[in-house]
Order: structure tokens, then C-alpha cells, then sequence
């Protein structure tokens, strides 16, 4: 029973972090119509930018990742409009797809260049420790992680739901050209869902690199659990992204303790394309996105 529930708690945990990921593709995805697989890069770039931002100023790790949270908004901006927008004009919603997946490969290629082959990890953030309870042991780490997502959503519903700059945004996602018929500046609205998916991407980096080890290979990995979230909880849908993240968490916990991780992982998001063919938008997802 106790290794049940620290699969469980391990599963969430791994979740919480592929919920953020598809949080920042979802919201993304509602203002452009653009996938960004990028951002499993975006999550991994910035926890390696963190630990080295740490090992040369000795800063704590919250003051770092706040740091980095501040940097990759605005990161996402510019690659929004030096990249994407100006592709965007250009091409398809399909063949965006493929700039993005060309923009995750580079991102790859950057992290060889700068950090090597090597896996890094980081000082936990404090207090430092593990709990037990019930027998389950819980790094203290691991609150970071579920409390940086339960605020990232309630942050996100309040902007959504309860200010004007919300309403605007939604009115975007629901018809961008009506919306810009009705004087919504869209390119200011798609420049600010950019900085919020480089805010959640550092979030996730920046959290989750104390309790495991990252590298240019990882890229990859939180790219496609991160697209699978989205998809398999309905993409568009905030809801569906946390629900998507902490499910794709759990089959892979609770099929890793019976096969090998990578066997697990392909397994798991196995399962969820399983779902897919059974309710195509998704979980939490309105068959209308699926069409559009």
C-alpha cells in the first residue's frame, strides 16, 4: 500500500510539471493557432540557464528562478516576433507545427553546445528535507512544484475570468479577425500569451531541476509529454491541460513500476492516444477546436 501511494505522490508530481508545459502550449495555441512543441525545450533551457546563473552568483534558488521567470517571458516575446509571427504569415497552422519542431531541435543542438552532454541538477529550494506521512516519503521539493501549478492556474483563471485584459484575450481566442475588426490590438494579445507560456516554462524548469537531472537529450521527452497533455485533456482548455499533465504523471508512474521508464512512457501516452480515437477534442476539449 505505501508504494502504491509513493507512486501515486511520484506520478502527480511528474504531472504537475507536464500540466505547466501544456498550460503554456494551451494558452498559446487559444490566442495563435500555433502548437509549440518548443516549450519542452523552453523548459529545459531554462533549468540549465538556472543552474548556471546559480553556481556563478551564489544567488538563492527562488531568487534565481525568479530571475529566469522574468527573463523567458520576455524571451518568448522576441521569439514570438523574430520567429513565429513572421512565419506565422506565412504558413499554415500545419506547417508551423514543423518550425516549432525545427525551433525544439536548435534549442537541442544550443544546450549541447553550451552545457555539454553532461546532466545537471540544482540546489533545492528551501527549507530543504523530506517528509514522511503514512510512510510515504515527500520531498519538500515537491510542494514547490504543486504549489507553483496550483498558483499558475488560479493566476491564470483571475486573468481570464476577472479583468478586462482577460476578456480581451478570450474574445481573441474565440475569433481573432472579429475580434481585430473590433480594434483588439491581436499582435499585442498574442506577445503577452508568448510571455505567460515563457513564464510557465521557467516555472517548470526552474522547480522541477532540483529533484531530477536535465540535459540536451530531456528536450524532447517534455516536448511530446507536454503536447500530449494538452491534446489528450483538449487543447485549448485549461482544465484539460492539468488534467491531461497529471494523468499522462500517473500511467507513467504506475507503468514504470512494472516495465522499464521508456517502455512506461511510450505506454502511457499510448493510453491517452487510445482516448483520443474514443473522444477526439479530448477530455476537457469542445469538438469545434477539433474541426477548426
Amino acid at each position: 500500500m505505501t508504494d502504491t501511494l509513493q507512486i501515486v505522490v511520484s506520478g502527480l508530481v511528474d504531472g504537475c510539471v507536464y500540466a505547466l508545459i501544456a498550460l503554456g502550449m494551451t494558452l498559446v495555441y487559444s490566442i495563435s493557432r500555433v502548437i509549440n512543441l518548443a516549450q519542452g525545450g523552453f523548459v529545459v533551457l531554462a533549468a540549465l540557464t538556472a543552474v548556471s546563473l546559480q553556481q556563478h552568483t551564489g544567488l538563492s534558488p527562488i531568487a534565481v528562478a525568479a530571475i529566469v521567470v522574468v527573463v523567458f517571458a520576455a524571451g518568448l516575446a522576441l521569439v514570438d516576433r523574430v520567429v513565429v509571427l513572421p512565419g506565422a504569415r506565412r504558413a499554415t497552422p500545419d506547417r508551423m507545427l514543423l518550425v516549432t519542431v525545427g525551433l525544439l531541435q536548435a534549442i537541442g543542438g544550443f544546450l549541447l553546445l553550451v552545457w555539454g552532454n553532461l546532466p545537471y541538477t540544482m540546489r533545492p529550494f528551501p527549507p530543504a528535507g523530506t517528509a514522511v506521512a503514512g510512510g510515504v516519503r515527500i520531498n519538500s521539493q515537491y510542494f514547490w512544484i504543486v504549489g507553483v501549478l496550483a498558483l499558475s492556474v488560479v493566476a491564470l483563471w483571475a486573468l481570464l475570468h476577472r479583468t478586462r485584459l482577460g476578456l480581451v484575450m478570450r474574445a481573441t481566442a474565440g475569433n481573432p479577425e472579429a475580434a481585430e475588426l473590433l480594434g483588439v490590438n491581436t499582435d499585442r494579445i498574442r506577445l503577452i500569451a508568448f510571455s505567460l507560456s515563457g513564464a510557465m516554462a521557467a516555472l517548470a524548469g526552474t522547480t522541477v531541476i532540483p529533484v531530477t537531472f536535465l540535459q540536451f537529450s530531456t528536450v524532447t521527452p517534455y516536448a511530446v509529454a507536454g503536447f500530449v497533455a494538452a491534446v489528450a485533456g483538449g487543447l485549448g482548455s485549461t482544465a484539460g491541460a492539468v488534467g491531461g499533465g497529471l494523468a499522462l504523471g500517473l500511467l507513467q508512474a504506475v507503468f514504470s513500476r512494472y516495465l522499464s521508464s521508456q517502455l512506461a512512457e511510450v505506454i502511457a501516452i499510448g493510453a491517452l492516444i487510445a482516448l483520443l480515437l474514443v473522444r477526439p477534442s479530448g477530455m476537457f476539449g469542445k469538438v469545434s477546436e477539433v474541426r477548426r
